[in-house]
């Protein structure tokens, strides 16, 4: 009988640590989105690289300019997709501490050359050879 006992203690105190684990998952995470909501600045920011692909989560890097400054900032999203590389979207971050941003994946921004060098970023054109009309069709990068 006492070994049952044993067992069932080992059992309850296992599902009392996976609930604390989940507790305290839970309130650091709502800290986390607390954070972000009191950010109010807003900037463009372009996603440049994976960093590291785990199960089922994927973290990349992105930057975006401030001040003519560019910071760079590491996050971590289950739904990022190698497709959304090289792309832009919104940054909030805290103006006291830039360092502290968030990136929203949810809309692609498609933003105009005008538009991305007021934001800080550097635009360069270039031309493509239109075979076809035979004449130069004018392009951007920006980075």
């Amino acid at each position: 009988m006492e070994e049952t006992d044993k067992k069932r203690n080992e059992f309850v105190l296992l599902i009392l640590s996976l609930c604390v684990v989940y507790i305290v998952g839970s309130y650091i995470k709502n800290i986390y989105f607390k954070e972000i909501e009191s950010y109010k600045s807003k900037a463009i920011g372009k996603t440049n690289k994976i960093i590291s692909a785990g199960k089922g989560t994927v973290f990349f890097q992105y930057y975006f300019y401030y001040n003519n400054k560019k910071y760079t900032s590491n996050s971590k999203h289950n739904n990022f997709d190698k497709n959304n590389l090289k792309k832009f979207f919104l940054v909030s971050f805290d103006k006291q501490k830039p360092e502290n941003s968030h990136i929203y994946l949810e809309n692609e921004l498609m933003p105009d050359s005008i538009t991305l060098v007021k934001a800080g970023f550097k635009c360069a054109t270039y031309y493509e050879h239109d075979i076809s009309t035979n004449s130069y069709i004018k392009k951007y990068k920006c980075q």
